[in-house]
């Protein structure tokens, strides 16, 4: 398992290649290309951006790992959409008869994710884009900003810093819970859930019970415990055993093995300044 900064390391390096390749035949790092399927519009200075275009998605593992998993005519929700990554995988996978609800709060995110929404149409059709911040009350105000762009062009001294991001505003953005968000929707089923929020992920919780009780569905999840660092540390151990408590089983989505429900052997798994990717399995879907 690599750390957030050695895979941005990694990352760098790809980009200048690309750059240098791409400089000599008169090109610039904005792309328009198709992956499995999907049409995309591409900043290959951006870490997520340069994914999909050198693997044919972000976070492969995790599309295979969701992709069986994943019902024709389900309903998926991808909070934290950021530029569609998971967004229009998912849409590909519940078919054109139901629909995945799309979640970013921030506007530079937002309008990327509405222009590979606009490339793929068959795609959009299917997909509920929505400014939000999903917050644990109805009374939270969203952070002015928040980050969601991982630029590969530029090394910063400090790991952490790497590892944050670079803010963007909310300006547009209204806040909510999960469960209004359902209720509005007048959601009959929630199949699946994707969710990466670099540490908001409490809250989110906390705004989700009454949905996730009700349908129980399969969460993506990044379990990263640096984002609960300064004070925050029993946030992420809350998070944990909410999880455990409402009755889902850990798998890592690395190397599909089961793993522990204690917070403590969690963090011992991670490397620092990282995360795992894991699936949550209710645990009747899973004996």
């Amino acid at each position: 398992m690599l750390s957030v900064n050695q895979k941005m390391l990694i990352a760098r390096g790809l980009n200048r290649s690309l750059r240098i390749a791409r400089g000599l035949v008169g090109r610039n790092m904005h792309v328009r290309c198709r992956r499995h399927g999907i049409e995309w519009d591409l900043d290959l200075d951006e870490g997520i951006d340069l994914s999909i275009y050198l693997l044919g998605s972000f976070e492969p593992r995790a599309v295979r790992a969701y992709t069986p998993l994943i019902p024709v005519g389900g309903v998926a929700m991808d909070i934290g959409a950021n530029i569609g990554a998971h967004t229009l995988q998912l849409a590909q996978l519940v078919g054109p008869s139901e629909r995945v609800f799309a979640i970013e709060p921030t506007d530079y995110a937002i309008g990327k994710l509405r222009r590979n929404l606009a490339l793929n149409p068959a795609l959009a059709e299917r997909v509920d884009a929505r400014q939000c911040f999903l917050a644990a009350d109805r009374m939270t105000l969203p952070p002015t900003e928040i980050p969601s762009s991982w630029p590969v062009i530029s090394a910063h001294h400090d790991p952490r810093e790497e590892a944050a991001g670079r803010p963007k505003t909310t300006a547009a953005a209204v806040a909510l819970t999960a469960d209004d968000l359902c209720t509005q929707a007048r959601l009959e089923r929630l199949d699946f859930v994707k969710i990466d929020v670099d540490g908001n992920e409490p809250a989110v919780f906390r705004g989700f019970r009454a949905t996730l009780e009700r349908f129980r569905p399969t969460i993506l999840i990044e379990l990263a415990p640096y984002h609960f660092d300064g004070g925050r540390e029993a946030e992420f151990d809350e998070l944990v055993r909410y999880l455990d408590a409402i009755g889902y089983d850990f798998i890592d989505v690395n190397n599909g093995r089961p793993g522990p429900s204690d917070p403590a052997a969690l963090r011992q798994m991670v490397v620092p300044i990282s995360g795992i990717n894991a699936l949550m399995r209710p645990r009747a879907a899973t004996r």
